[in-house]
C-alpha cells in the first residue's frame, strides 16, 4: 500500500489555496482535520478545518479509488490562502501520519495507476509551464490525449501487418507470403508517411515552445542595443555613443500576438578591437548561426544587406532616411511596424498536432527509419517482420504499449469463435 501524500497545489498568498492528497487514508485524515465531511465522492462539503493552533473554512472534495486525479483515494482542501494556514494544515495532516509528496509525485502516480500516459504527463509539464497561448494551446494537445490517440492509431495499423506476415510465415503451406509482405509495403508506405507528418511538425512545435529566436546585428554605434530595448518595451541593455559598448549576447523574450520571441542583442562586428571585443564579435557571429531571423541594423548610408533570413533596417531616421525598412529607436517611429514585420517573416501553421518533446521526436524518428529499411532491404518475410515489431516499439516508447503481447493478440482475434 503507498503512503498517503501531501501537498500545496496552489502558491500562497492568493485568496484561496488547494491542498492535495493522495492515497488509502487520505479520506481518515480528512476527517481528522475538518467536521461536516460526509462520504459521498466528488461533492463539495463546506467545511471547518481545526488544528491545534488555526481553524479556517475551508471546502472539501472527496475521490474514490479509481475516480481521481492519481487512481488513488484522495482528497483537496480549498483554505484561505494564507501562508500560515496552509503550512499548519499540512502539518496536522503529516502528524495525522502522511508524508511530504515528492516533485511531481501525484503525476507519477497518475501515471503508474494508468490514468494518463506518458505523453500526457509531459503534456502537463510543459502546460503548467505556458507563458503564450501557442504553448498553452499545443500543451494541451498532449494533456488531452490527442497526440497519445494519434500514435496509438499508427500503431494499430502497423499491429496489423505484423499479424498478417507473422501468420503467412506460420503457414507457409498457404504459400501466401510474398503476397502479404508485397502488400504489405504499400501500407508500409502510408504509415510512413503518417509518421512523417509528425515528425516534421518538430522544428515548429520547438519554435512554439522556446520561441523565435531573433538576433540583431550590425556595426557598432548603429543602434543596435537602442533598437533591442525599443522591441522589448524596456530598456535592457545599456546604451552608449561609444562604439563597442556591447561586448556579450544579451538575451531576452517577448510576447507578441500569442507568440514569444527570443530577442537577441550581439556585439558590433567590426575588424579591430580590444581581445574582449573580439571575443563578443565571435560570439555574435554564432548566433547569427542559430537564428530563425536576423535584424541587420545600419544607419543611412552604411545598409545592412538584406538576404532570405535577414530584415534590414536603417536606424536613426529621425536625423537620415535609408533605403532599409526605416527606424528610429530614439522616437519610436517604425518599431510598432517592425514588431509586425518580424511576426509576419517568421508566421508559420500553428494548427494540429506538433511535437516539441526530443524523447518523442526521436521515438518517431527511429520507427520512421526502420519501417524505411524494411522496405529498402530485400530480406526474408522473418526479418521483415522483427523490423516492423521494431518499428512498433519505439512508437511505444512514446505510448507505452510496447511487447509482442498486442500483436499476438492481433493475431488470434482474426479466428473464427470456438478455434
Amino acid at each position: 500500500m503507498s503512503k498517503t501524500i501531501v501537498a500545496a497545489s496552489t502558491p500562497t498568498g492568493g485568496a484561496v489555496a488547494m491542498i492535495r492528497m493522495s492515497g488509502e487514508n487520505s479520506h481518515e485524515y480528512v476527517r481528522k482535520l475538518c467536521n461536516g465531511v460526509g462520504k459521498q465522492s466528488r461533492t463539495a462539503y463546506f467545511a471547518t478545518a481545526k488544528t491545534d493552533t488555526v481553524t479556517d473554512k475551508c471546502i472539501v472534495i472527496l475521490y474514490d479509488e479509481g475516480k481521481s486525479y492519481t487512481g488513488e483515494k484522495s482528497a483537496e482542501i480549498f483554505c484561505h490562502g494564507s501562508k500560515v494556514i496552509v503550512n499548519e494544515i499540512i502539518k496536522f495532516l503529516i502528524n495525522s501520519g502522511a508524508v511530504t509528496a515528492d516533485r511531481g509525485e501525484f503525476t507519477l502516480r497518475a501515471y503508474r495507476n494508468k490514468k494518463i500516459d506518458l505523453t500526457e504527463a509531459e503534456g502537463i509539464l510543459d502546460l503548467i509551464n505556458s507563458e503564450t497561448v501557442e504553448q498553452a494551446v499545443n500543451a494541451y494537445n498532449s494533456v488531452d490525449g490527442k497526440l497519445a490517440s494519434t500514435i496509438r492509431d499508427i500503431q494499430n495499423e502497423l499491429k496489423k501487418v505484423i499479424a498478417a506476415v507473422e501468420v503467412a510465415i506460420d503457414y507457409p503451406e498457404e504459400n501466401v507470403e510474398e503476397q502479404t509482405v508485397d502488400d504489405a509495403k504499400d501500407k508500409i508506405k502510408e504509415i510512413i508517411d503518417e509518421i512523417t507528418v509528425l515528425t516534421d511538425s518538430y522544428a515548429d512545435g520547438m519554435k512554439i515552445k522556446n520561441g523565435i529566436k531573433v538576433v540583431i546585428s550590425g556595426k557598432p554605434n548603429v543602434g543596435k542595443s537602442s533598437i533591442f530595448n525599443a522591441l522589448l518595451g524596456y530598456d535592457r541593455a545599456i546604451v552608449n555613443k561609444n562604439a563597442g559598448t556591447t561586448r556579450d549576447v544579451i538575451e531576452s523574450e517577448y510576447v507578441y500576438k500569442g507568440r514569444k520571441f527570443v530577442l537577441t542583442d550581439t556585439a558590433g562586428i567590426r575588424d579591430g578591437g580590444d581581445e574582449t571585443e573580439s571575443e563578443g564579435i565571435e560570439r555574435a557571429l554564432a548566433e547569427l548561426k542559430g537564428a530563425d531571423l536576423i535584424i541587420g541594423v545600419g544607419v543611412a548610408g552604411d545598409e545592412y544587406d538584406g538576404q532570405e533570413n535577414i530584415i534590414a533596417v536603417s536606424n536613426k531616421c529621425d536625423e537620415k532616411r535609408g533605403e532599409n525598412f526605416a527606424v528610429s529607436a530614439l522616437t519610436g517611429e517604425g518599431i510598432a511596424e517592425l514588431k509586425e514585420l518580424i511576426y509576419e517573416r517568421t508566421d508559420f501553421d500553428t494548427s494540429g498536432l506538433k511535437l516539441n518533446n526530443l524523447r518523442q521526436y526521436e521515438a518517431l524518428s527511429n520507427a520512421k527509419r526502420t519501417l524505411i529499411g524494411a522496405l529498402n532491404n530485400k530480406q526474408t518475410a522473418d526479418c521483415f517482420s522483427i523490423d516492423l515489431t521494431e518499428a512498433y516499439d519505439s512508437l511505444g516508447k512514446v505510448t507505452n504499449v510496447i511487447g509482442s503481447d498486442e500483436i499476438i493478440a492481433e493475431i488470434f482475434s482474426a479466428f473464427c469463435v470456438g478455434k
